[in-house]
């Protein structure tokens, strides 16, 4: 349980890790970090800058999945150990993914990606099958 526990942790900080790399890329690049208006200032952002933003709305969308997986398999009393076993190789391949998109590397991140999605789906499926039996 405590596994699982830090597992959603590390995903639902990754998105503000996302963000103050964000914020280092908008000072670095634009000299400043806009408050009035992040979001027009981001759409400027070139480089690992714009990756920085769009990594932490993907961060967002995966931190979503994830959740919902794991409330699946707590409703359906799935096994804890195989749960914590696929919630650590999630959290493993999204930082994979993290840094595989920062660095610009489009094969290792469409890797990484869709064995995180594989793990969410085995989770989904041991939901299914726990609810089944």
């Amino acid at each position: 349980m405590l596994t699982i526990i830090i597992c959603l942790s590390c995903i639902a900080f990754m998105p503000y890790v996302a963000s103050i790399i964000g914020g280092y890329y908008r000072v670095s690049q634009k000299g400043t970090y806009d408050l009035v208006n992040p979001r027009a200032q981001a759409l400027q952002l070139v480089g690992a800058g714009a990756r920085s933003q769009y990594l932490q709305a993907n961060c967002w969308e995966a931190l979503i999945l994830f959740s919902v997986a794991i409330l699946a398999v707590f409703l359906a009393g799935a096994n804890i150990e195989t749960v914590g076993m696929l919630s650590v190789a999630f959290v493993v391949i999204r930082c994979v993914y993290f840094f595989a998109y920062l660095a610009n590397m489009a094969m290792l991140r469409f890797t990484a990606f869709t064995l995180g999605f594989f793990c969410c789906a085995g989770l989904f499926y041991m939901a299914v099958n726990a609810a089944i039996l």
